[in-house]
């Protein structure tokens, strides 16, 4: 497994000798692969991929793409054939190339492919002086973990090239038949002190396109060094929808591990839990009044009724638990407790049922009847201007016990909180 990679200004450096071992192979492969097709083959554009080709049929660029999953540009290739028969002492490959060509062939990359195949001694040791004189930098290796276009969790393989300059990713989506789907999109990484921001591109008709963008947070050490990174994701999924979300980077330690990491089927439970539904999605809609900004928008003038002052009276069968208050602000609709010693750390309020239903929902702390609270209220009491509502609860109490019943709901409106 090669971690190291030959990097100069983004470049690698190939010798003209060791150049044209490379191409021989590839081309002696690729030939041999379709040989029944020599005719056509025998045209340049034809066999490169570019220009008037015809995309029907065999091509080298089209079957690098295969390796890819995205955009090979046939006269790159055919205009580095064009520098070693020019006599370019050096030939530079940038990108993706740098990899691929080797990859096609058998090779892991520039130095495996020297120390195995370039028999002459003198040559051997021009291009392998050349990998050392350059800069070496590390490659890393990461599965990245987000929650999907289709409510599962989808992992990613991301390798991490250059000093944390630019990033290749490849998005697995599982099929029925046990093979995958792939998705491949190319990043470049700036640091701001503690964070990284990581800009993608992704390929869309034939062209390289701007993605999205990941936030991860890498602290003041070395990106490299940490197991694992949290961060969120901003993009557009494969449904055309603007989407956000959570993502986790996981470390790992070769990029055999990766793979295999990667197309394991079963979610690592530590990560499971961390990011089940925790995504945002965005139709694409052009919304032209405030009732067409979602499903949820006819239900704004209802939802403008939910700010105020509740008390919540708490049964179970007759027996009286104790009571809980809180407040809604009507400006902000900022939620907070109104009862000495309760904190509330997480709260949640919502229509539900087509507008008919609210839901509350509260994790609380401190000198708490409960940790956990659900209630649930019609709300035609609130619009119908009553008070004096009633709704059910469930929850966990002190002692951790599941305990549920009813809830009597004193509701003042307010016009405005000072």
């Amino acid at each position: 497994m090669e971690n190291q990679k030959n990097i100069e200004n983004k470049t690698l450096l190939v010798t003209a000798y060791c150049f044209r071992i490379l191409f021989e192979e590839i081309l002696k492969k690729f030939k041999a692969q379709y040989k029944d097709q020599a005719a056509v083959l025998g045209k340049v554009t034809q066999l490169y991929g570019f220009g008037n080709y015809n995309a029907r049929l065999p091509s080298l660029g089209q079957e690098l793409e295969k390796l890819t999953g995205g955009f090979i540009n046939g006269k790159y290739l055919y205009d580095k054939q064009r520098e070693l028969q020019a006599g370019k002492p050096i030939i530079k490959l940038n990108g993706y190339y740098k990899i691929v060509l080797f990859q096609y062939i058998g090779y892991e990359g520039i130095e495996d492919f020297t120390k195995k195949v370039i028999v002459e001694l003198p040559e051997k040791e021009k291009q392998l002086a050349l990998i050392q004189e350059d800069t070496l930098e590390q490659t890393f290796f990461y599965v990245c973990y987000y929650f999907g276009e289709f409510k599962e969790v989808v992992k990613c393989q991301v390798v991490v090239l250059d000093n944390w300059k630019n990033l290749q990713y490849t998005y697995l989506y599982p099929l029925k038949d046990g093979t995958f789907k792939k998705f491949l999109a190319y990043g470049t990484a700036k640091r701001r002190a503690d964070i990284l921001n990581v800009r993608t591109k992704t390929l869309m008709d034939g062209k390289m396109i701007d993605g999205g963008e990941d936030i991860l947070y890498a602290g003041h050490t070395e990106p490299g060094t940490n197991a694992f990174m949290l961060g969120v994701f901003s993009a557009f999924d494969i449904n055309n929808r603007v989407v956000a979300g959570k993502i986790i980077f996981e470390k790992c330690d070769s990029k055999s591990e990766m793979i295999a990491k990667s197309t394991d089927l079963k979610i690592p439970a530590y990560i499971a839990q961390e990011l089940r539904n925790v995504r945002i999605e965005n139709d694409g809609i052009i919304p032209h009044s405030v009732f067409d900004i979602s499903d949820k928008s006819p239900y704004s003038i209802t939802f403008d009724k939910v700010p105020g002052n509740y008390t919540f009276t708490l049964f179970q069968t007759d027996d009286l638990l104790g009571d809980f208050q809180f407040s809604i602000h009507p400006d902000t609709f900022k939620l907070a407790s109104l009862t000495e010693g309760v904190l509330i750390t997480k709260d949640h309020f919502e229509l539900i049922q087509n507008g008919t239903v609210i839901h509350f929902s509260f994790q609380l702390t401190g000198i708490a009847l409960f940790s956990t609270l659900e209630v649930f209220v019609k709300t035609y009491y609130l619009n119908k201007g009553e008070t004096d509502i009633k709704g059910v609860f469930s929850g966990l109490d002190i002692e951790n016990r599941l305990i549920s019943g009813e809830v009597q709901i004193l509701f003042e409106p307010i016009v405005e909180l000072k």
